[in-house]
């Protein structure tokens, strides 16, 4: 009688295991400690059967069955977890490319464009291009922002793209003048054809 129980034992313990890998191989990640179970109730299972060859071995058959079971999930799963993050992938992918594109076709500017613009005094703006006049000729900027120093109102506007890992932008800053319009006093830019 004790060595039937000592050989149900391990039987017992690989169903466990078996169990436990089952369990564990529908949830993603976790999926991963499964797997480890499942190969254990395998092994196990595999041992149980070995030593009971002459015994019953219906626990060690079941446990062995359900390991390579919780394997086959776990194998399945994680290749649709993995086919699931490649289209999310993509479709960040195309995302990306799609508002790069849109980004590539409203940036309007060229070098000659910039190189055009007449900048005034720095401080005052006077003389410089206006900002209504550049806005409907190359867009509304991407940013745009103002602030406030001691009587002077100040406008930054960037306009910028990003195409194929090449960032190409154009940096405004404006004064507010007497009649509420905005001058151009200084400009930057980086990248442009």
């Amino acid at each position: 009688m004790e060595k039937s129980n000592e050989k149900k034992v391990l039987a017992i313990i690989a169903l466990v295991f078996a169990i436990l890998g089952i369990v564990l191989s529908w949830v993603p990640i976790l999926n991963n400690v499964g797997m480890i179970f499942a190969v254990i109730g395998l092994i196990l299972g595999a041992i149980a059967l070995l030593r009971n060859r002459k015994a019953k071995k219906t626990i060690s058959l079941i446990a062995t069955i359900l390991s390579v079971i919780a394997m086959v999930i776990v194998l399945a799963t994680q290749s649709l977890y993995g086919k699931a993050i490649d289209n999310a992938g993509k479709s960040v992918s195309s995302a990306m490319i799609s508002s790069q594109k849109k980004d590539a076709d409203n940036f309007k500017w060229t070098q000659a464009d910039f190189d055009g613009l007449a900048v005034g005094d720095t401080i005052s703006g006077v003389g410089g291009a206006n900002y209504d006049e550049i806005v409907a000729k190359f867009g509304e900027p991407e940013t745009k922002s103002d602030t406030q120093s001691g009587d002077y109102t100040m406008r930054n506007a960037t306009w910028s793209k990003m195409v194929d890992g090449t960032y190409s932008s154009v940096d405004l800053g404006f004064v507010q003048q007497a009649d509420g319009s905005y001058a151009l006093s200084m400009k930057n830019s980086s990248s442009l054809n």
